[in-house]
């Protein structure tokens, strides 16, 4: 009788394996919460430079999706904002919409920064892999923040 992948037998998702695995999902979900909220915040600081038009960022010529350094502060001080809102909707309130919608404003958020990649190219990475990092926790998300498992 063979048991890999028919999911019976022993290790089929019971026991102390499968708490684990709950726990670490919830504990991404948590960690996705505070990541919400430091990228927003993040955000927020790349934008009141990117409004004081401050000289730290680069000056682009020729680039396809070129906007008035005004424009991009103001784009990513609201999706910062949307990204604190978020995470203290989904850190408070645990419900699926928080997640559903965390995972949407992260993507956002990593076009944005693509975008804004020739204005400041380490921020913008950075930016992308939180991005990145944060769908990839929001859709996994096994457990549910508040599932009653504990570690």
């Amino acid at each position: 009788m063979s048991t890999s992948g028919t999911g019976t037998g022993y290790g089929a998702g019971t026991g102390s394996h499968a708490e684990r695995k709950a726990a670490w999902a919830v504990g991404g979900s948590i960690l996705a919460g505070v990541l919400l909220l430091v990228t927003g915040a993040t955000n927020i600081l790349q934008s009141i430079t990117a409004i004081r038009r401050d000289s730290f960022l680069h000056s682009v010529t020729g680039y396809a999706y070129r906007f008035n350094i005004t424009s991009w502060g103001w784009i990513h001080f609201a999706i910062g904002v949307l990204l604190v809102v978020t995470g203290l909707a989904l850190l408070a309130t645990r419900h699926k919409w928080a997640r559903y919608l965390g995972i949407g404003i992260a993507a956002l958020n990593l076009v944005a920064q693509f975008m804004y990649l020739p204005y400041q190219p380490v921020w913008a990475v950075v930016g992308m892999a939180l991005s990145a990092y944060l769908i990839w926790a929001l859709a996994t998300e096994r457990g549910g923040l508040g599932s009653g498992v504990r570690t």
